[in-house]
């Protein structure tokens, strides 16, 4: 067997072969592991695009929330605002010193998505996911939309930890569609955010699960 000793008495080479072999295997199998968790990370995001075409084919969503972040996230927030003018749009994580028309002029072009004034609320307070998940659970119920039809905006790498945050906050609620801005994994950028939060996402696996 590769992790224990072939020999009751072994030398000095054959026990560094025996170690480095250990350490091969076990990297290997952490390796493949993680590789499987990155790609069940993108699959989620896939799926759960599919499940907004069907479930907001023929309604629309009461509230559009988007989670401020990582680029796409704000202009892909406001493409469904112009889809779906009736739904109020809220914006959770924005920086304090911004404003609604602050965040507008940031994005090139997105003047040009809406043809009517938007309903928009902003949260200030939420510094991370979870603050993110409550303040937009508290913003519903506020307003009387706690079982509402909601569509949060995110990037692909972040729904499955978004979704997974959801279901621990607010169990029962099967009304929330998640819908990922695309990354483009040829670069290394996205590639490198993409292990952050497969490392994030573990870590909130563990906390909703043992805590």
């Amino acid at each position: 067997m590769i992790f224990s000793r072939k020999y009751v008495f072994e030398s000095k080479k054959t026990r560094a072969l025996r170690l480095a072999l250990n350490a091969a295997v076990l990297l290997v199998g952490v390796l493949v592991l993680y590789a499987t968790f990155l790609v069940t990370t993108v699959m989620t995001a896939r799926s759960e695009g599919t499940r907004l075409l069907e479930g907001l084919y023929q309604k629309a969503p009461d509230a559009i929330v988007v989670f401020t972040g990582d680029k796409g996230r704000i202009r892909r927030a406001l493409e469904h605002v112009a889809k779906w003018p009736e739904a109020k749009l809220f914006i959770s994580g924005v920086h304090g010193a911004n404003t609604f028309k602050m965040i507008i002029a940031g994005h090139e072009d997105v003047e040009s998505l809406l043809a009517s004034p938007v309903q928009v609320d902003m949260d200030y307070e939420a510094m991370d996911t979870l603050g993110n998940v409550r303040e937009t659970l508290e913003h519903l119920d506020v307003n009387g939309r706690k079982m509402a039809r909601v569509l949060v905006v995110t990037s692909d790498y972040h729904v499955l930890r978004v979704r997974m945050i959801f279901r621990d906050q607010a169990p029962g609620h099967d009304f929330i569609f998640y819908d990922g801005v695309t990354s483009d994994w040829s670069q290394w950028s996205n590639i490198k955010k993409l292990i952050i939060e497969s490392v994030k996402t573990l870590r909130a696996w563990f906390l909703i699960t043992f805590n």
